[in-house]
């Protein structure tokens, strides 16, 4: 590795600039991705299983008013947290999509033990052609704030065209409150093994806020024992109430709630996350 390779990797990127590598497709990385999901005890991927059963118990009474026939689709379904606990529950068309192979394995084999029928793609769903239409789209644990404005564009157009009238688009996101009192920050560490690696390895790890844009960035650049160099940037952008319903207007939302989480908690204007439920409009 050259010195000069890693200068240039630890300036300040343009906003929404890709790493040179992906967590979800790494095989070691994905398997420490998994255990986190599954980790009763932490938020730090997806949140507790107290949470999700008060999510999903909303989402069954309120998004759906307890009808099990509606088409269900989650994006990102991870190991299938929601959509095993949905089929559970009773619903018969229980759509997963995952871009972690890893994920979608063990939430095809938690499903088969359970004796659920939930159907599991292993895809990008930003490359996903939809081929049914939904009653209900779900996008949980704010990851419409990883895209930059084409993506999520072209993904609210997808999701749209592929709901049915009347169909609901339920997902969170980051207010600026959560990032009120950020400084960048930068840090160096090295580990004989950890998450990023099963051997030594160092991490260099960057926070980075783009006020006007109110866009945040974590960013990690591993060494491994190679030294070869490996940049993991992962985006994360906070909306407004007035930004995210111009967005979704544009793409021809025409009803909007929102709540201070997923499990329908009334919206208070301090809140750090916002769950938006846009429907789709009736045929007229």
């Amino acid at each position: 590795m050259k010195l000069n390779n890693l200068i240039e990797a630890t300036k300040r990127p343009l906003l929404f600039e890709e790493g040179t590598s992906q967590m979800w497709i790494d095989e070691y990385i994905s398997q420490q991705m998994l255990e986190a999901h599954l980790d009763p005890n932490t938020d730090a991927a997806s949140r507790k299983p107290d949470t999700m059963d008060a999510s999903v118990k909303w989402i069954k009474e309120y998004i759906c008013g307890n009808n099990f026939e509606l088409q269900v689709l989650d994006l990102g379904c991870g190991p299938g947290l929601y959509t095993n606990r949905l089929a559970k529950l009773g619903f018969n068309n229980v759509t997963g999509v995952d871009f972690s192979s890893r994920s979608i394995a063990y939430a095809k084999d938690n499903a088969s033990e359970l004796n659920l029928q939930v159907n599991y793609i292993c895809q990008d769903y930003l490359t996903l052609n939809f081929t049914n239409s939904f009653d209900v789209v779900l996008l949980i644990y704010c990851d419409f704030g990883v895209f930059n404005e084409y993506e999520c564009n072209t993904l609210l157009h997808e999701i749209y065209s592929n709901l049915k009238p009347g169909g609901k688009f339920v997902f969170d996101i980051f207010t600026p409150n959560k990032y009120r009192n950020h400084a960048d920050s930068r840090t160096w560490n090295s580990y004989t093994s950890g998450f990023w690696r099963p051997n030594s390895h160092m991490c260099l790890n960057s926070n980075y806020w783009y006020p006007e844009e109110r866009v945040h960035l974590d960013q990690t650049i591993v060494i491994d024992d190679n030294e070869d160099m490996h940049v993991y940037n992962i985006w994360d952008k906070a909306y407004t109430i007035d930004e995210i319903s111009s967005i979704l207007k544009r793409v021809g939302f025409d009803e909007l709630e929102y709540f201070s989480d997923i499990t329908g908690r009334e919206y208070d204007e301090d809140t750090e996350i916002i769950t938006v439920v846009a429907k789709k409009e009736l045929v007229k």
